[in-house]
């Protein structure tokens, strides 16, 4: 990829979300979701659906709860699952990209800023729908295992 070549803007908003979502996952198709980790041996690591559905099981448990029980409920798997993108994104270059480039980690962040405000809730339903967005088009554009 050309590295002067501009990566989305992701908007972490309700109105914006699936399109950012929609232009990540465009913007990583363009390297067929791989990254080469060694030119000399062209190794690659390429990024899975498995490897995103498993993010996004753990997502959707954190959706499930925060919509039954409340967002104090989830702030615990919130950051377990920004420890999870950390563990995952060492392990795979390309998972690592993906996490980079969708800004996942941010958006994680970002809700930590929101405990204990009055749309904290709204914000993780929001996190939490941008994930599913992300693993939809992933398979539109072609993702494979």
């Amino acid at each position: 990829m050309n590295e002067k070549e501009e990566s989305p803007k992701v908007k972490f908003n309700q109105k914006d979300y699936v399109k950012c979502a929609e232009d990540v996952i465009k913007y990583l198709e363009k390297e067929e979701f791989s990254v080469i980790t060694n030119p000399k041996r062209g190794s690659r690591d390429t990024l899975t659906t498995s490897a995103i559905r498993n993010i996004l099981s753990s997502t959707s448990e954190i959706y499930d709860m925060v919509r039954a029980q409340g967002p104090e409920a989830v702030r615990d798997k919130l950051a377990y699952l920004k420890v999870k993108l950390i563990y995952q994104s060492g392990r795979n270059a390309a998972v690592k990209r993906f996490v980079k480039v969708s800004k996942l980690i941010q958006a994680l962040d970002r809700l930590e800023r929101y405990y204990q405000k009055p749309d904290e809730k709204a914000m993780i339903i929001l996190f939490c729908r941008y994930m599913e967005a992300l693993v939809a088009y992933f398979k539109y554009h072609g993702g494979k295992d």
